[in-house]
């Protein structure tokens, strides 16, 4: 083979060769663009290296000075909370999303969203995606893809994607969250009872409802205690006292007549917002001024034992009297107190 068929060959090889390389370069760099590496000396990992770590402004700053700063920050707060308690997971957070200039939404490991005087970031993990310098006024954030991008602050700035990434890390929270742990907890920290004085609770009689119109209680009453402990998450035990009181009686018209029910037998259900039932555990008060009639459970055996008589039936007997003849016949009359002049 003479020289110049040797010259050719070489030639055709190294072009070959060097189409190769070409083709293998263009595949490298579009998978580093995949991987968010297309940018190899800028920081695509974290942002948190290129904010000031000190803050530009505190409490006693005029509000005007940075508030234009928090534009962005709050359409990811908003989305992020209403996430939250769509979802009823917020139980798994530390919510501070009420007044001030310094908010957050903080799950231990996982996400930070927090906004403070001008200041804001986003973290995912132990990556900032997006941060507000509020000493240079520069947006930093990284895109789901990993490329950075530095803008000057407008409060136009595009959140979506900073959403995007901000949800699904929210998805991943929801899908291992676990509600019987917290109310496990909230059962382990909740107050129990240690020892009353002076309550002896609402005895187990049968009863029947009567409605009544209520004069006066009793001048003489009943000064109750209650001792209560609980754990505290941080192993210690916490100790309280409640302390209340109520009269020994209260005079009533049952029917037309006027009678002292003790405080001691009597009982009272109220129906509350929703359909539930509340039973009064005979600490508080069963009555108070009002003026209109009122309802109360009384024992059968007091009312055949008090109100009934011969041959009449204590049932045929405890329609309440007219508002004008209560008035007329047990208010009225009480003596009035003379003013001195």
């Amino acid at each position: 083979m003479n020289r110049s068929a040797e010259t050719a060959l070489m030639c055709i090889f190294y072009i070959i060769v060097a189409i190769y390389l070409v083709d293998c370069a263009f595949d490298v760099i579009a998978n580093l663009e995949l991987l968010g590496a297309s940018m190899l000396f800028t920081p695509s990992f974290t942002v948190s290296n290129l904010v000031r770590k000190d803050r530009r402004y505190s409490n006693s700053d005029r509000l005007r000075n940075y508030v234009g700063l928090h534009t962005p920050i709050y359409r990811v707060l908003n989305h992020a909370q209403q996430f939250i308690l769509d979802r009823r997971i917020s139980r798994d957070f530390d919510l501070h999303t009420n007044r001030g200039q310094q908010k957050w939404i903080y799950r231990e490991g996982v996400l930070n969203i927090r906004l403070d005087r001008g200041y804001s970031a986003v973290s995912i993990g132990a990556r900032t995606i997006f941060a507000v310098d509020e000493w240079t006024r520069t947006i930093y954030h990284i895109d789901a893809s990993g490329r950075l991008a530095v803008t000057d602050y407008h409060q136009n700035y595009d959140m979506t994607d900073v959403i995007a990434q901000v949800v699904e890390a929210l998805e991943v929270i929801t899908e291992h969250y676990d509600a019987d742990k917290y109310d496990a907890m909230e059962r382990r920290y909740e107050w129990q009872l240690d020892c009353t004085e002076n309550i002896e609770g609402v005895r187990d009689y049968k009863r029947a409802t009567v409605k009544c119109w209520f004069i006066k209680s009793s001048n003489k009453s009943v000064e109750w205690r209650k001792q209560w402990f609980r754990e505290t998450p941080s192993g210690s035990t916490q100790w309280k006292i409640t302390e209340g009181s109520h009269p020994t009686a209260y005079q009533v018209v049952i029917g037309s007549t006027a009678y002292w029910l003790p405080h001691s037998i009597l009982s009272r259900e109220w129906e509350l917002h929703g359909g539930r039932k509340f039973k009064s555990c005979g600490t508080v008060p069963f009555f108070g001024w009002t003026g209109t009639i009122d309802s109360i459970d009384i024992p059968v055996w007091w009312l055949e034992k008090n109100v009934a008589y011969d041959d009449v039936e204590w049932i045929d007997l405890v329609e309440p009297v007219s508002r004008n003849t209560f008035f007329k016949k047990w208010i009225n009359k009480r003596p009035r107190r003379r003013w001195a002049r």
